[in-house]
C-alpha cells in the first residue's frame, strides 16, 4: 500500500513538473515572439498594439490542437487570418478577387510612406507574417522531444524583415538583437529539452551574423523598395501664389489648427519658372518611394512632428513641415524633389493627421563660405530674362564675395523702399516684377505687392546671379493658444529659398527680413560691409537696351556639391557582437554540462585540456588521464566511471569542485595567449 502511494505521489510530482515546465516553455515563446513582433512594428506608424496582440495568435492553434491534428489547427488559423486580411484590405481594391487583394498588399507596403501608416491594407502583410511565425513557433514547442529551434528561426525572420523595411534603422545599435540572443540562450538553459537540439553556439553565432547584416544594410544601400515600381500619378493643380491676395482679404478666417513646435507650415514648393508664372510639379508618388530628391539634404537638420486638423482650408495641397518623412494620410502623395504633399480627392473639413518632417538647420558660420552647385540648372533657369532684371541683380551683388553675401544683399535690395499691399495686382511674370521693382510712382503695383511679388522678385534676381532658388507658399509660425496653434488666412505668405551645397535649402524673407533662416546679426554684418552697394542699384532704362536677352553670361560661382556625409560605421560593432555571442555560447555549454553531474564535470576537464593545447588521445581511458592531474583528477575519474557503470548513482555535489581544481592546474600549464582567449575560444563548442 505504501509503495503504491509513493509511486502515485511520484507520478503526480512528475506531472506537476511537466505542467510547470510547459508553462515556462510557453512563456518563453511568448516573450521571444513579443520582442520580435514589436521590433517589426517599428516599420509602421502606431502599430505596436496590433503587432503585440498578433504575437499571441499562435496560442489559438494550441487550443484547436485539442480537437484536430496540429497541421489542421495551423491551417485553420492561417485561413482565418488570410480571410480577415482580405476583408481588411478589400477597401483599397474593392473590385478585385481575394487572392489579388492579398498579393497586392506587399507592393502597396513597399511603396508607402516610411514608417507606413497603420491603415488596414498596409498592416495586413506584417500581421500575416507574425501570425504565421507565432503559429509555427507555438505548435513546434507543444510536441515532446523537439528542439526550441523554430521560435529562434521565427524571431530571426521577424528581425530581418524589420531591418529590411527600415533599412536597419529599427535597431541601430543592435540592442534588440542582443535581447533576443539573451532570451534564446535562457531558453536553452532553463527549459528541459529532449531529443535532437541545434547547439546554442550555432544559434548565437547565426543571430550575431544576422545582427551584423542588418546593421550593415544601410551602408550597403540595399533597399527592397527598389524591387517594386511605385505608382506615379499626374496631378494638374493650379499654382496657389495668386491666392495669397484672397487669403489676405479673408483676414481672421480659420484654415487649420496644429499642435507641435512653432515652425513655418509649408503648403507647396514651386521650382519651375516660365517667365510668366511659377509652376508646381505635376507628377507625384507615394511618400517613402526610393527616388531621392535631385538636390541632397543638408548635413545639419532636426526632426519636427506636428498634428494638424483642417477647419477651413480647401484645395488639394496638404500642409506639412520641412521635408516630409511620414504622414498618416494613406492617400497622400508627394513630389520627392520639393516635398509638396497633395491629396487628389481634395481636403475635407475635420481631416486630422500627423506629419513628421526634417528641417535643415545650418549655422551662420556654415553659410558664410558655402558654395552653390554648378549643375542645378533646373533652379537657375530663367527663360528670356529681361536685361533690366539681369543688370539690376548684377549691380546689387557686384561687391559680394560669396553666394551667401549675394543672397543677403538681394534680400535687402528687394525690400528697400517697397511695401506689402494686400490689394496690389497679383502675378509673378517678368512684366509684373518689373513694375514692382521699377514702376513709376502712381502706377498700379509700383513698389507694392503681396508676398507673391516679394518672393518671386527675389528668386528671379537670385537666379540671375547664379543662385539656385525656389518659392514656397505656406504659413508663418503662429503662437500657441490653449495648447493649439490656430492658423488663419492672414498668416498665409510666401518666401524664397536658396540652395547651398552641403547645407540644403535656406529660407530668406524679403518682405520683413525677420523670417526663418540666417540670423539677423549675420545679415547685418554682411550688409554693413556692402552698405555702399546694396542700397544703390539702379534699373537700366528700358528704351536703351534690348527688351529681352538670354542670360548666357550668368554663371554659378563656385564648385559642385560635396559628397554626401558618410554615416557612422556601425559595422565596427561586429567584433563586439561576435565576442558576446561566443561568450554566451561558452557559458551556455558550461551550465548544461554542470547539469549532467560527474560526466558533465569530466567534459569540462576535457574542454580545459583542449583550450590549453593538451587534449589527450581518444584511445586513453578516463582514469589514465585523471592520474596526470593529481588527487583531484583521480577522484573525479573514479566518480565518472561510477556514474557510467555503477548501479547506484554517485554523489554529484563534489564533482564540479574537483573539476575546478583540475581546470586550474591545466590553466597554469597553458601559454599566455591561450589564457587570453580562454573564455571565448570556440573550439569546445564543436567538441563531442
Amino acid at each position: 500500500m505504501d509503495g503504491s502511494w509513493s509511486a502515485r505521489r511520484a507520478a503526480w510530482a512528475e506531472a506537476g513538473l511537466e505542467r510547470g515546465g510547459g508553462l515556462v516553455k510557453y512563456a518563453w515563446v511568448a516573450a521571444v515572439l513579443l520582442v520580435a513582433s514589436l521590433q517589426l512594428a517599428q516599420a509602421w506608424d502606431g502599430a505596436f498594439v496590433y503587432f503585440g496582440l498578433a504575437a499571441f495568435t499562435g496560442f489559438l492553434a494550441l487550443l484547436l490542437k485539442r480537437l484536430v491534428p496540429a497541421g489542421l489547427a495551423a491551417l485553420g488559423v492561417m485561413v482565418l487570418a488570410m480571410a480577415g486580411g482580405f476583408f481588411a484590405a478589400r477597401g483599397a481594391s474593392p473590385d478585385r478577387d481575394p487572392a489579388w487583394v492579398l498579393l497586392d498588399t506587399v507592393p502597396r507596403l513597399l511603396t508607402a510612406a516610411r514608417p507606413a501608416p497603420a491603415t488596414p491594407e498596409l498592416l495586413v502583410p506584417g500581421l500575416l507574417l507574425i501570425i504565421g511565425v507565432s503559429t509555427a513557433a507555438v505548435l513546434s514547442v507543444a510536441r515532446r522531444g523537439t528542439a526550441l529551434f523554430v521560435p529562434a528561426l521565427g524571431a530571426a525572420v521577424l528581425y530581418v524583415s524589420a531591418a529590411l523595411l527600415t533599412t536597419g534603422r529599427a535597431d541601430r545599435y543592435g540592442l534588440v538583437a542582443l535581447v533576443l540572443v539573451v532570451l534564446l540562450a535562457l531558453g536553452w538553459l532553463v527549459i528541459d529539452r529532449r531529443g535532437p537540439v541545434v547547439p546554442p553556439a550555432v544559434l548565437a553565432t547565426a543571430l550575431a551574423a544576422l545582427t551584423l547584416l542588418t546593421v550593415v544594410l544601410p551602408t550597403n544601400g540595399f533597399e527592397p523598395r527598389k524591387l517594386v515600381t511605385p505608382p506615379v500619378t499626374n496631378v494638374a493643380i493650379a499654382n496657389p501664389l495668386p491666392q495669397l491676395a484672397a487669403w489676405a482679404a479673408q483676414g481672421d478666417a480659420e484654415l487649420f489648427r496644429m499642435r507641435g513646435p512653432e515652425v513655418p507650415v509649408r503648403l507647396v514648393t514651386l521650382s519651375r519658372y516660365s517667365g510668366a508664372s511659377w509652376e508646381a510639379a505635376s507628377t507625384y508618388g507615394p511618400l517613402g518611394v526610393v527616388d531621392a530628391p535631385d538636390l541632397p539634404m543638408g548635413r545639419k537638420f532636426q526632426d519636427a512632428s506636428v498634428d494638424l486638423r483642417i477647419t477651413g482650408l480647401q484645395g488639394e495641397w496638404l500642409p506639412g513641415v520641412g521635408k516630409p518623412q511620414a504622414v498618416s494620410v494613406s492617400n497622400a502623395m508627394v513630389d520627392p524633389d520639393t516635398g509638396s504633399l497633395v491629396v487628389a480627392d481634395g481636403l475635407r473639413t475635420g481631416l486630422s493627421y500627423t506629419v513628421r518632417g526634417v528641417v535643415e538647420t545650418p549655422s551662420d558660420a556654415d553659410l558664410a563660405e558655402a558654395a552653390v552647385p554648378v549643375g542645378a540648372t533646373r533652379y537657375t533657369a530663367l527663360p528670356r530674362l529681361p536685361f533690366t532684371l539681369a543688370e539690376y541683380a548684377r549691380q546689387a551683388t557686384q561687391n559680394a564675395r560669396t553666394p551667401y553675401e549675394k543672397a543677403v544683399a538681394l534680400e535687402q535690395v528687394v525690400r528697400l523702399n517697397r511695401r506689402p499691399d494686400a490689394e496690389a495686382p497679383v502675378g509673378s511674370s517678368y512684366a509684373r516684377l518689373e513694375t514692382f521693382l521699377f514702376g513709376a510712382a502712381g502706377e498700379a503695383g509700383a513698389g507694392a505687392g503681396t508676398a507673391e511679388q516679394f518672393a518671386s522678385a527675389y528668386a528671379v534676381l537670385a537666379r540671375a546671379v547664379g543662385l539656385p532658388t525656389r518659392v514656397v507658399v505656406g504659413f508663418q509660425p503662429v503662437p500657441e493658444q490653449d495648447g493649439e496653434r490656430i492658423v488663419r488666412a492672414a498668416d498665409a505668405t510666401a518666401w524664397p529659398e536658396v540652395y547651398f551645397s552641403g547645407w540644403g535649402w535656406v529660407a530668406f524673407d524679403p518682405v520683413s527680413g525677420n523670417g526663418s533662416g540666417p540670423s539677423a546679426a549675420s545679415k547685418r554684418e554682411v550688409l554693413n560691409r556692402l552698405a555702399s552697394t546694396t542700397a544703390k542699384p539702379t534699373p537700366t532704362s528700358l528704351p536703351s537696351v534690348p527688351p529681352l536677352v538670354q542670360p548666357t553670361a550668368v554663371q554659378p560661382d563656385v564648385v559642385a556639391a560635396p559628397e554626401a556625409p558618410k554615416g557612422f560605421p556601425f559595422w565596427a560593432f561586429a567584433p563586439v557582437l561576435l565576442l558576446v555571442a561566443l561568450y554566451v555560447a561558452r557559458t551556455s555549454r558550461r551550465l548544461r554540462l554542470r547539469a549532467a553531474g560527474p560526466v558533465g564535470a569530466w567534459h569540462e576537464v576535457l574542454d580545459s585540456l583542449q583550450l590549453a593545447g593538451l587534449r589527450p588521445k581518444a584511445s586513453r581511458t578516463v582514469p589514465d588521464v585523471g592520474r596526470e592531474w593529481g588527487e583531484a583528477g583521480v577522484r573525479l575519474a573514479a566518480m565518472v566511471d561510477q556514474a557510467a557503470f555503477a548501479p547506484q548513482p554517485p554523489r554529484q555535489e563534489d564533482s564540479w569542485r574537483l573539476a575546478r581544481q583540475v581546470r586550474k592546474a591545466v590553466r597554469r600549464k597553458a601559454s599566455w595567449w591561450r589564457k587570453a582567449v580562454w573564455a571565448i575560444d570556440p573550439r569546445p563548442l564543436f567538441r563531442r
